[in-house]
């Protein structure tokens, strides 16, 4: 949690983290301190951010995470909805 709580933190479950030396954006919206989910990414080239909507939305998802079972997340990676990023191989640089 670590890295990301570094990002920026908006209310309800969603946050900014800035990346690739500040060139590129991506949107996380997280379940508690369980999970995290890369929801949006974009370069800071073609918008500043998103709009008061869009992060609505993002807290609406943030809102439906949290109402999620381990077994449900683990559903969304067996189905190849969502792809597991493990802070260990990130660590390893696999």
């Amino acid at each position: 949690m670590g890295v990301i709580a570094r990002g920026t933190v908006t209310p309800g479950g969603v946050f900014k983290k800035r990346l690739s030396n500040n060139q590129y954006r991506s949107i996380i919206v997280a379940r508690g301190g369980d999970f995290w989910v890369y929801s949006y990414l974009f370069a800071k080239q073609d918008r500043a951010n998103i709009d008061e909507g869009e992060l609505k939305v993002f807290r609406e998802i943030a809102r439906a995470y949290a109402g999620m079972t381990q077994a449900q997340a683990d559903d969304q990676v067996a189905d190849g909805h969502w792809t597991e990023i493990c802070a260990a191989e990130l660590e390893q640089g696999t």
